[in-house]
């Protein structure tokens, strides 16, 4: 099946020579006199049409961030040679604006087009006496340890778009609760897709949605890829159905899903990611490997996978607390090697940061523990800090600009938790401070990260949500689907808003709906 879906390829490659070996294409190289982690946090390439349409997003943060930077933006099949794009280059640090440049070029066959984009340099702030706290750009600028809302300056000041003012040093609606809902039908009927969104690549600014479960319980390899700017829904199929199955996106955009269960219920042994042109590439596991319930992130150019439910071996029983690295590149893909013993018996929750891979909390009551593992990008496993409660069940999510946040769950597995935790990695040491405790425990969260930077957290015992705004380090209660839902998927979309898709009431069937929260008020 074939999308009419107009697209660019996207891939970071260290060096031009890296560039001459791609399809034809633009290359660009951005550089200028500016210093990562000084300057700057986060380095964005866009890539669209003169007219403004996007074609691809490329995103450096963290450890990957350097200068000079390379990016190659490859031909799709409705971005023909012969392509008129516009590419701008933006330096952000703590999520403003420091410096950006941009050109025009033309996409040609062979070796591609090349394109040098000169970041200006950083202007000096004048003297201005003591400075003064903004109270919507993420910073503390003022230096009293308070940002945005969280600074009392900021009080009754506007600091999201959509009508949210700070008010006791947190961002929100007058009213109280923030958010909007908004339903719409028409998606495939079924329970506990794979479900994420894809920032850059061939499906950019798209929800997509893979497996899971009809009716009956028995799994389905239908895809869906959601785009909520345009409400535009693409349909495909995978090559084999799974439910079960972790998925993720790889940096260069790709979506790839891994494992899952059968319809007989034995693991299926391979990985399958989605083509530009609407099909999938099936690659089996080698050694044989059973994946299904696990966590999964990006690792340097491989994947870690850990947790879950993995069958190292035809005849061995499945262990949960094992990490594994998968290759899913050239003459390599599908090949595994094992990167060692968790100390958790098996984990709740991960988060990728600053190129790092960290799991927290136990999976069950009797497997809570306050202890952390970490995957160093390099593959070594190590220990991360000791939360100071055991827990299990939280949520742990992946924040912007190398940071990651656990919250909730049940503390020694029985009491529900309002604490949260800040992770941070710096000069290679993941560091843990908590924060103020959510508005109310929450023993069964969930939380996904926005494209705004905040991040919503649902309690799928019925609890209340909330946001957290990683600016002022503070929740705020938000709004909650009206009916309770079971089975579905949380992910986080563009802007700021989140999308349950799939899943059904607890009194019936998978119905083919879904919902995206706004962070606005009514």
């Amino acid at each position: 099946m074939r999308f009419g879906l107009r697209v660019l390829l996207f891939a970071v490659v260290s060096t031009l020579l890296a560039c001459e070996k791609s399809p034809g294409g633009v290359h660009v190289t951005v550089d200028g006199p500016l210093t990562p982690g000084v300057h700057f946090d986060r380095l964005s390439v866009v890539a669209s049409l003169p007219d403004g349409a996007p074609l691809a997003v490329a995103t450096l943060e963290g450890e990957a961030l350097r200068l000079p930077a390379t990016f190659n933006f490859e031909s799709g099949p409705a971005t023909p040679e012969g392509t008129r794009v516009s590419v701008r280059a933006t330096a952000e640090l703590a999520g403003t604006l420091q410096s950006t440049a941009w050109g025009e070029t033309t996409l040609t066959p062979g070796t591609g087009s090349r394109l040098s984009l000169s970041l200006p340099p950083v202007a000096e702030s004048p003297d201005a006496g003591l400075p003064q706290e903004v109270c919507d750009n993420g910073v503390d600028d003022d230096g009293d340890g308070l940002g945005d809302c969280a600074d009392p300056e900021c009080a009754g000041a506007s600091c999201q778009p959509g009508g949210l003012v700070c008010a006791n040093s947190v961002c929100a609606c007058p009213g109280g609760v923030t958010g909007v809902l908004t339903e719409r039908s028409g998606f495939a009927p079924r329970l506990n897709p794979a479900a994420v969104f894809a920032p850059t690549g061939p499906y950019a600014g798209g929800l997509v949605l893979l497996g899971g479960r009809d009716g009956t319980g028995r799994p389905v390899s239908t895809v869906e890829v959601f785009f909520p700017a345009s409400g535009q829904v693409l349909q495909a199929r995978l090559e084999a159905a799974r439910a079960e199955s972790s998925a993720l996106v790889l940096e260069e955009g790709q979506v790839v899903v891994l494992g899952g269960l059968r319809a007989d219920g034995q693991p299926e042994p391979s990985a399958e990611w989605l083509n530009p042109d609407g099909g999938t590439t099936r690659v089996s596991f080698t050694p044989p490997l059973g994946i299904h319930g696990a966590l999964a992130g990006p690792l340097g150019s491989d994947v870690v996978v850990a947790g879950g439910q993995l069958s190292l071996a035809p005849d061995a029983g499945a262990v949960s607390d094992t990490a594994l690295r998968v290759s899913l590149r050239g003459d390599d893909a599908g090949t595994w090697s094992l990167l060692g013993k968790l100390s958790l018996e098996c984990p709740s929750g991960s988060a990728s940061m600053g190129g790092a891979f960290v799991l927290a909390g136990g999976c069950t009551p009797n497997a809570s523990s306050p202890r952390m593992d970490v995957v160093e990008p390099s593959g070594v496993l190590g220990a991360g800090p000791l939360l100071p409660i055991p827990l299990s069940a939280p949520a742990v999510v992946e924040l912007k600009s190398g940071r990651a946040l656990i919250l909730g769950g049940r503390e020694v597995g029985v009491i529900p938790s309002a604490r949260a935790f800040l992770l941070e990695r710096n000069t290679g040491r993941v560091r843990m401070r908590e924060l103020t405790p959510m508005d109310a425990p929450r023993a069964a969260p969930r939380a996904s990260l926005a494209g705004n930077g905040w991040v919503y957290v649902e309690d799928t015992h019925g609890g209340p949500a909330a946001w957290f705004d990683p600016a002022s380090e503070r929740f705020t209660p938000a709004v909650s689907l009206s009916t309770p839902r079971q089975g579905h998927a949380l992910v986080g979309g563009p802007g700021g808003s989140v999308h349950f898709v799939g899943g059904s009431r607890p009194d019936a069937g998978p119905d083919g709906l879904s919902w995206s929260i706004e962070p606005r008020c009514p």
